[in-house]
């Protein structure tokens, strides 16, 4: 990706479920996180590996899944306040139509001032 937002112009940048190998995903958070204004948020959602052990049909590369906290790991924790990094739990129905419980990765951070 070489696409680079200009630095700290946004007061919010939000990436929903942008699946890329690790390197890659960590430069783009890099990237956005330097977008974000002071005071500003800065979300990341995707799927959580643990959907792999569930009937719901993701693709199997568990490299390309992440957690929140693997993704609050490339903020500099003197510059973000971290609200949020967690796995919350949602119903969905797999390919079969049964009802089976996911897991989003949620990353809510806020810029310090």
């Amino acid at each position: 990706m070489s696409w680079d937002p200009a630095p700290v112009q946004f007061d919010l940048i939000s990436a929903q479920f942008v699946h890329l190998p690790r390197p890659s995903l960590e430069s783009l958070v890099r990237r956005l996180a330097a977008a974000v204004l002071p005071g500003g948020t800065l979300l990341i959602v995707g799927h959580h590996p643990s959907d792999l052990d569930t009937t719901i049909g993701r693709w199997n590369l568990p490299d390309l899944m992440f957690t929140a906290d693997r993704v609050a790991a490339v903020l500099d924790l003197d510059d973000w306040q971290i609200v949020l990094a967690g796995a919350p739990e949602r119903q969905a129905l797999d390919p079969e139509g049964r009802s089976v419980t996911i897991r989003d990765a949620v990353l809510h951070a806020v810029r310090r001032r």
